[in-house]
């Protein structure tokens, strides 16, 4: 399949015109359902792109970038969790998943893991917009941060116990379990600009890295670097090395 893009930020100096940028596909099989949300966001001033199976939301997305993609777990031509994966390894847009299955909660389908956002069917309206704007306003905070170099400051460090990640502008960012583990992989074993394997990535999470989506992974490395730019304008020193694994800059403190 061809390359997904994305909406990019808009220029601040825009005005109301800038509203049309809040791109969301919405994909939805019952177009009752498809038309509530889609009021519910056009009141909050996006344009919605609707969708009644994965097909329709590849060929849009082709002509109509997104922000942010709704999905439901009942596509009546693809797997969810394919069209969600497939679109997280493509492009960086935002994904909420509506669970038709989940009742009170979305861990049945574990789209949590995949996903930024999910919500059960019936789903609730005003927190699904609560979420998606929360979700752009946070794109476009990412987008729109200037680039800026570190020369000059010091560098990335992982803390001594692995807890914390120090940024060169001074921030202190905790870290959870999973992403301790990988930074400790990526200090430790890259030590001296060497990639790190997937496989090993992995290792550092679970014993059976067989038995273990190596989507996971890129989930965490994707939800890390969004927890990162929330901290500190300085993009973390994190790079894919294609057919290899991952590469970072980040050394281990001292004390």
């Amino acid at each position: 399949m061809a390359a997904i893009s994305v909406v990019q930020a808009a220029s601040s100096s825009g005005s109301s015109s800038n509203r049309n940028d809040r791109r969301i596909a919405l994909v939805e099989r019952d177009p009752l359902l498809r038309q509530q949300i889609l009021h519910s966001l056009q009141m909050r001033q996006f344009a919605v792109v609707e969708c009644a199976n994965a097909t329709a939301l590849y060929r849009n997305l082709l002509s109509s970038p997104c922000d942010i993609a709704v999905i439901a777990s009942d596509l009546p031509d693809d797997n969810p969790r394919t069209v969600a994966l497939h679109l997280r390894q493509h492009s960086d847009i935002g994904i909420v998943m509506l669970d038709a299955d989940a009742g009170s909660g979305c861990q049945t389908e574990s789209y949590h893991e995949i996903a930024d956002a999910c919500f059960p069917k019936p789903v609730d309206l005003d927190g699904l917009a609560a979420v998606i704007t929360a979700m752009h306003s946070l794109q476009h905070h990412m987008r729109a941060m200037p680039a800026r170099s570190s020369a000059g400051l010091s560098e990335w460090e992982l803390a001594l116990d692995g807890w914390t990640l120090r940024t060169p502008d001074g921030s202190s960012i905790d870290l959870s379990a999973p992403e301790r583990s990988v930074l400790l992989r990526l200090v430790n074993t890259g030590a001296g600009g060497h990639p790190v394997s997937h496989d090993s990535l992995i290792g550092s999470l679970t014993s059976d890295v067989y038995d273990f989506d190596p989507h996971r992974l890129e989930m965490l490395i994707y939800r890390l670097r969004k927890k990162v730019a929330l901290m500190s304008p300085l993009p973390l020193p994190l790079r894919a090395v294609r057919g290899m694994g991952y590469l970072c800059t980040i050394v281990r403190a001292n004390s």
